[in-house]
């Protein structure tokens, strides 16, 4: 398996079941929702006529794919990065590992 593969996989899996429950419980996201319905509606009683309409719905369709793609993209690169620096941590011999794990620790 390569890694674009696993990669295709892992963000597959974490971005289905694992982002909606998270999307839930998020409040800055609820709240970007109802925002959402609300502009829906106030859109829905403007009195747009049937080709205004699909214009406004085109538009709106086309920001969401590429949001989508964008959000999609950024949470890829995300775990690529991760990868990455997991590789780089278990390079560094243990002694020095250690020393800056508990470095770490003392900032907390």
């Amino acid at each position: 398996m390569t890694r674009e593969e696993l990669l295709d996989i892992l963000v597959k899996e974490r971005t289905q079941d694992i982002l909606e429950e998270s999307l839930r419980n998020n409040e800055v996201y609820q709240t970007a929702m109802e925002e959402h319905n609300k502009a829906c509606e106030r859109m829905e009683m403007a009195g747009l006529n049937e080709e205004q309409r699909e214009a406004v719905d085109e538009v709106l369709s086309t920001i969401s794919r590429c949001m989508a793609i964008y959000g999609s993209a950024g949470y890829r690169q995300g775990l690529d990065d991760g990868i990455d620096l997991v590789v780089e941590i278990l390079k560094v011999p243990s002694t020095e590992l250690n020393d800056n794990i508990l470095m770490l620790k003392k900032d907390e």
